[in-house]
């Protein structure tokens, strides 16, 4: 340790020179901060850019952590003028947080960026050429942590490819910290390695189990990552080591010189669809105009070889003698290119086809599960699977709340209805002494499922507890299930964290608990927007081709629609043969992908998804001339403390002057904003015998539930009356939906019948600008997994999304005709509708009573 300079008389010298001494006193280490005190923006570096190549000195850049917690460095401040060998030492010291070294960030995901609870843990799966993985690599985690996280107690750990590379406390509740740790040699490998993070946090003051929902640990994507050298071996084999931008998405700019044709545009989004495809990252980026310049994304030149000619570079591919895929390398000024090309248009389609067919799955093998598990476990029905395969690890836990969460994929066709369930077989145990309100809740995509008491004050250790999950829980795509172990015990009123059993075990989970899936109904609902999200349904269905349809293809329109269909091929798993086209009366047959501005839509077009074109054009009045230009992290183009701490997407973000402006001109139809819970009054004439009856007809007395039963009995009657009626007159009238005014983006599905051809999807915004902004915010696999319903409407300044679900659903079959399918359909179709149930039972028993009347008609001995 360093000698601390005598302090001179003055206070305010002496003050200063007394800090630089406790600073001198705990050297950085490990760790290095961004941002200092309550400030709402992340402050970067005062010389150059954050992210640029760190200076020779080796003082100069954060060290690689050690196994052990090192104490904090210290913030950058500004000081009165030190002494000789203070400033010597304050020289070495400022350029800690002035240079950070360029990271290979993590992609987007669908749990986001955050560690939440007493335990939690996040994985990437990263894709590293030979070249990257040989040399020499450090593991950064940059992050903010809730105020609330004890850091004596509490610890994030970092692992590659299961091998702990480093640990360190979790204290950064007012500013980002910066943390790297040392890789050592040999465990990076070329193809998908497996990055993870782990955390253990507790409480500082609270020990109840309703604090522990206080405990949040956020990871910044914009300065986290591998830090590795460029891939500068990139190849058409390696292409899925194309690096994500700072939110997490894949940039893809394609090249333009001038206004394509719509048949060239048409290619241009194929070839798009193709390389989201073998990037193998959920969230695409796409910007049609010039080259990008820098380590992130890729740039993509398609057409054909005389609509290339005179590209600058295009000679280092060679000739052009048939479908031709090439890799130009970067440039100071520019990034890598990929060129899609041909001698025509379907040697283009076909080099398009040898682009999306050419992705490389080698890597370690933790890394290649991680790269299948990301988007779910697929499953199709019959399947018993133990969560090993999902990815759950056996763990011992001594916290209050314990949370086991898996990823499972069902077919974009099937149906959620009551008419089976899904088992899940836990095997663990408990410890003694725990609460009476101690039980296990299964949530299913947010919803509660299940929950379970935990009854023996002496403790238990269960093989195979049985718990049903009902199948109208579950939806098409992607479905997250949540096991929480509530774990209350007397000890933690007192809260005493240094007791001897403070430490104790209070809950086994064992990795052998297993899910069945029973026998799946496959048959799209009729319209969902889950199928849509899940599979492209359809888009891929067989029959005529869809179309993909720009009333305006502008530039800002086509970056949307191009987003859409990457990640509709993402979905789908293929590339989509979209044919594009401008006119949307002209219909060829197939489905319909309609993407524009409100002012550039046919009325009848949105009237044939249900939405009521007056409605929309008075609550986007006000916000059809606003621009709203998307940086990095949405409009802002600035990540901000603040949403950091609120669990934003990284690209959801709108101006000020984007929100709704003539919000009370919205239709009367719009039904109010649920108002706040309280006390009615009852009115002054009211009986008061009448009043106390009402008050206690939802007790469960003999005579409430009579009453229920009754209520219940005249609702289902004039249901099914309703029903019968229907069948005579025919169809109703579709019903308009109510659209959100806080709605910056609307996605919409046209109820069709008979088939999925002819189907429309329409995706619309007040604007070109807001259209390109608030697609970026949809394709975000957090907002992307929420899509369901008949319309959604996303407000993209937060990322909420608020769904319609429709009135009546009808079943489309997808399947070769089974009866084992269409017994599970049939019993879908009946639980979805169940006025018909009860029509058919009444008919039934009508049937039953009438026949048995007429056999025994003629029974017995008559009375005369």
């Amino acid at each position: 340790m360093r000698a601390c300079p005598r302090l001179r008389s003055a206070p305010l010298l002496a003050a200063a020179m007394l800090g630089g001494c406790l600073a001198l006193a705990a050297p950085a280490r490990a760790q290095s901060f961004l941002g200092a005190g309550p400030a709402e923006r992340l402050t970067v570096p005062p010389v150059g850019d954050a992210l640029r190549t760190p200076p020779p000195t080796p003082q100069a850049r954060p060290e690689a952590a050690s196994p052990r917690p090192e104490a904090p460095s210290p913030r950058p401040e500004a000081a009165p003028t030190p002494r000789p060998e203070a400033a010597s030492d304050a020289a070495r010291r400022v350029p800690l947080t002035a240079s950070i070294a360029a990271a290979r960030r993590f992609p987007a995901g669908t749990r986001g960026y955050r560690l939440s609870g007493e335990d939690d843990a996040l994985q990437f799966p990263v894709f590293l050429t030979e070249a990257q993985a040989r040399g020499a690599a450090r593991l950064r985690i940059s992050y903010l942590s809730a105020i609330s996280v004890a850091p004596e107690s509490s610890e994030l750990t970092g692992s590659v490819n299961g091998t702990r590379v480093g640990w360190t406390r979790i204290q950064a509740p007012g500013a980002v910290k910066v943390v790297e740790f040392s890789v050592p040699e040999g465990v990076l490998k070329a193809g998908y390695n497996a990055v993870g993070f782990t955390v253990s946090q507790r409480h500082r003051v609270d020990c109840s189990l309703e604090a522990t929902y206080e405990l949040w640990t956020q990871i910044d994507p914009s300065r986290s990552g591998l830090v590795v050298a460029p891939a500068t071996d990139l190849d058409l084999k390696s292409l899925a080591a194309l690096e994500p931008d700072e939110s997490g998405a894949l940039p893809i700019s394609v090249l333009l010189t001038e206004k394509p044709s719509l048949e060239r545009l048409e290619r241009m989004i194929g070839a798009v669809q193709a390389v989201a495809l073998v990037g193998r990252l959920a969230r695409p980026a796409v910007t049609f105009g010039p080259a990008m310049a820098g380590r992130t994304g890729i740039n993509l030149l398609v057409g054909t070889a005389a609509e290339l000619r005179g590209t600058d570079g295009l000679d280092e591919i060679g000739p052009i003698n048939g479908p031709k895929l090439g890799l130009i390398a970067p440039r100071p000024n520019r990034g890598p290119v990929l060129v899609v090309t041909g001698p025509s248009g379907g040697d283009v389609r076909q080099a398009i086809e040898t682009l999306a067919a050419s992705s490389d799955s080698a890597g370690t093998p933790a890394g290649m599960r991680l790269a299948n598990l990301t988007r779910g476990y697929p499953v199709t029905g019959g399947e018993s699977l133990s969560l090993d395969t999902l990815g759950v690890a056996t763990r011992e836990f001594n916290g209050r709340l314990l949370r086991v969460g898996f990823e499972v994929r069902f077919p974009a066709d099937f149906v959620p209805a009551d008419y089976g369930k899904v088992m899940l077989h836990l095997a663990g145990g408990y410890a003694a002494g725990l609460e009476p309100s101690a039980q296990i809740v299964v949530d299913i995509n947010g919803r509660n499922a299940a929950s379970v008491p935990l009854p023996y004050t002496r403790g238990e250790v269960f093989e195979d507890s049985a718990i049903p999950l009902p199948l109208s829980l579950w939806r098409p795509g992607l479905n997250r299930v949540e096991i929480a172990a509530q774990l209350p015990t007397a000890a933690d009123r007192a809260c005493d964290t240094l007791a001897p059993g403070a430490k104790r075990a209070r809950f086994l989970f064992l990795d052998r608990t297993r899910i069945e899936i029973p026998a799946l109904a496959r048959a799209v609902r009729n319209p969902d927007l889950a199928a849509v999200k899940a599979g492209a349904v359809p888009f891929v269905a067989d029959g005529p081709r869809p179309r993909l349809v720009l009333p305006t293809p502008d530039r800002d329109s086509a970056d949307a629609a191009a987003m859409l269909a990457a990640r509709l091929a993402i979905a789908a798993k293929r590339v989509i043969d979209f044919e594009v086209s401008a006119d949307e009366r002209a219909s060829s047959g197939g489905a319909a992908l309609v993407v524009a501005p409100a002012r550039a839509l046919n009325p009848m077009t949105i009237e044939s998804v249900g939405l009521d074109p007056d409605q929309i054009r008075r609550i986007w009045e006000g916000r059809a001339e606003t621009v709203a230009t998307p940086g990095q992290f949405g409009a802002e183009g600035v990540l901000t403390l603040d949403r950091l701490r609120r669990n934003l997407p990284m690209r959801c973000a709108l101006p000020a002057t984007a929100m709704p402006l003539r919000v009370a001109a919205a239709s009367p139809a719009l039904p109010p904003p649920a108002p706040t819970p309280r006390q009615v009054d009852p009115p002054a004439d009211q009986d008061p015998l009448a009043r106390w009856g009402d008050s206690l007809k939802g007790t469960r007395s003999v005579s409430g539930m009579l009453s229920e039963f009754w209520d219940g009995a005249v609702r289902t009657s004039a249901e099914a009356r309703d029903t019968v009626l229907g069948w005579t007159r025919g169809p109703a009238a579709a019903q308009t939906v109510a659209v959100n005014p806080r709605a910056s983006l609307i996605i919409a599905e046209s109820a069709g019948a008979g088939s999925l051809a002819g189907r429309t999807i329409l995706v619309t915004a007040p604007n070109p600008s807001m259209l390109k902004a608030s697609v970026s915010c949809l394709v975000d696999p957090v907002v992307w997994t929420r899509l369901v319903g008949q319309a959604a409407f996303l407000d993209a300044s937060d990322g909420s999304l608020s769904v319609v679900q429709p009135e009546r659903v009808d079943l489309i079959e997808t399947q070769a005709w089974t009866l084992p399918n269409f017994r599970l359909v049939s019993a879908a179709w009946l639980s979805l509708n169940p006025a018909y149930y009860v029509g058919m039972t009444l008919l039934m028993a009508l049937c039953l009573g009438l026949a048995t009347t007429s056999l025994v008609r003629h029974l017995g001995r008559q009375n005369r």
